[in-house]
């Protein structure tokens, strides 16, 4: 997890990564039905703020789902194995002080 600024951990989670991609990816193959499209179809939003001007399209934000989904996964697994890592020190450690005594 990513240091905040005053040292603790950041409150996101993998899981939380997992839900927010799903939502984006799923959003966007579904929407489109809402507007009376295919599932997936692709659509440009643009907005315009003064000199600001935005235009995302529908598959861009599909593609971060996706990242995140990835992301999400990636961290769950590097976790995972971080805790296996963690259990084998203790078992190595507790062995050795029992040798000792």
């Amino acid at each position: 997890m990513a240091a905040t600024s005053s040292g603790r951990p950041h409150p996101s989670t993998p899981a939380s990564l997992l839900g927010t991609g799903i939502l984006f990816a799923a959003g966007t193959a579904a929407g489109a039905l809402a507007f009376g499209m295919e599932v997936l179809e692709s659509t440009w939003f643009e907005y315009s703020w003064g000199p600001l001007h935005l235009s995302a399209g529908t598959s861009t934000l599909f593609d971060i789902g996706v990242y995140l989904v990835v992301l999400g996964v990636s961290l769950d697994i590097l976790r995972s194995l971080g805790a296996q890592v963690d259990r084998h020190q203790q078992d190595r450690d507790s062995t050795e002080e029992e040798a000792r005594a």
